[in-house]
């Protein structure tokens, strides 16, 4: 007799998570909506070619209240994390006075990653308007059926980009708990109010982004994270509160979507993100900012022995009573005469090592 294979125990699991998933929209969105609601992210440009995504998925009544009880947060992130996505949606998307058509793949994502459409793009780095203009079939009706987005286009000229983790690198999140409890605790319970970040961090990257009163000195910050790219809005949302510089948002493909045949296989981990984006930048170098609390010093050295001449500086934030931390600090150790690497405990010794490293980057002046 032969055993259940890999892909049975799978196939079982899409079905429950299925299930699942239409008890709660039901519960919590009604058995005959029809309003479809859209989302676009953040994207990003060179010289070369450009990218945006978004996603168009089931109407939610979503409080997004800074101050919510831990029920009404509750309440709002399982209708973040469960809304339903609505495939096969055709898509118009208008920039810099091109028009391209698009539709919604079977998890509700649209993508446009296109050659720069013209001969003529900005002089400088800039921020792009987008337009994105959804025809909605079957008898949905869309909230709005225009939505708005930015793309960052990114000049040659530019002498750095910063790519920063998330998790315990500006938000606390716990993400080294036994069982992820805090990362659960934090994400369902807490509102905007009570998630608490780093301190010193916003300041840090401020002073990163603007160096200098020459538009080719200034450096742009790309945030990259683990969180599921459903809950989008309220991680946006926290960035702006906290004053944190503006910039493209790379969240993980997570959850049933991922099991999906015609879903984007791409940006399942932040190694394929980070790749992406080195891929439309080839010619700037990069400074990696992460955390001793997950991998990313071990992501970041594979980067930086696979593009040697790309990624300027590794900083890691060392996490206080982190276990198993040797390790992390004998690799670290061995591979310092490689990359200027630095693992620092707060973000004024950050400031301080990248004054004395990387004076190009930050004014050796700024206090």
């Amino acid at each position: 007799m032969n055993k259940p294979n890999k892909t049975f125990f799978l196939a079982k699991f899409s079905y429950y998570v299925t299930g699942f998933r239409i008890f709660c929209w039901r519960l919590f969105e009604g058995y005959k909506n029809k309003m479809i609601y859209g989302t676009t992210f953040r994207g990003y440009a060179s010289q070369d070619k450009l990218f945006i995504q978004g996603r168009i998925s089931r109407y939610r009544h979503i409080k997004n209240n800074p101050e919510a009880s831990p029920l009404e947060h509750l309440l709002d992130t399982i209708k973040r994390i469960f809304n339903t996505r609505i495939p096969d949606i055709p898509c118009e998307i208008s920039v810099l006075n091109h028009i391209f058509l698009t539709t919604t793949n079977s998890a509700g994502y649209f993508t446009l990653e296109i050659n720069w459409p013209s001969p003529f793009y900005p002089s400088c780095s800039c921020w792009l308007n987008v337009v994105v203009d959804v025809k909605p079939i079957n008898d949905f009706y869309f909230e709005q059926s225009t939505l708005t987005g930015e793309i960052l286009f990114i000049s040659n000229k530019q002498k750095f980009i910063v790519i920063s983790d998330i998790d315990d690198t500006l938000l606390l999140t716990g993400v080294k708990s036994m069982f992820y409890w805090k990362v659960l605790y934090n994400t369902f319970l807490k509102n905007l109010e009570q998630r608490r970040g780093i301190p010193g961090a916003p300041a840090f990257f401020q002073r990163l982004t603007q160096l200098k009163d020459q538009a080719e000195w200034q450096s742009f910050v790309f945030y990259i994270s683990s969180t599921p790219r459903t809950l989008y809005d309220f991680v946006l949302t926290w960035l702006n509160r906290c004053h944190f510089p503006k910039g493209p948002i790379l969240l993980k493909d997570f959850g049933l979507s991922t099991l999906d045949k015609g879903a984007s296989q791409r940006f399942k981990s932040k190694l394929a993100w980070i790749k992406h984006v080195m891929s439309f930048f080839p010619t700037i170098p990069f400074v990696l900012v992460g955390d001793s609390g997950e991998k990313d010093f071990f992501l970041y050295q594979k980067l930086a022995k696979e593009y040697p001449d790309m990624v300027k500086a590794i900083l890691i934030r060392d996490i206080p009573f982190l276990r198993s931390k040797d390790k992390l600090v004998k690799a670290m150790d061995d591979f310092k005469n490689d990359v200027p690497l630095c693992l620092f405990k707060d973000y004024k010794e950050a400031r301080i090592w990248v004054q004395k490293n990387i004076p190009e980057l930050m004014d050796m002046n700024e206090v």
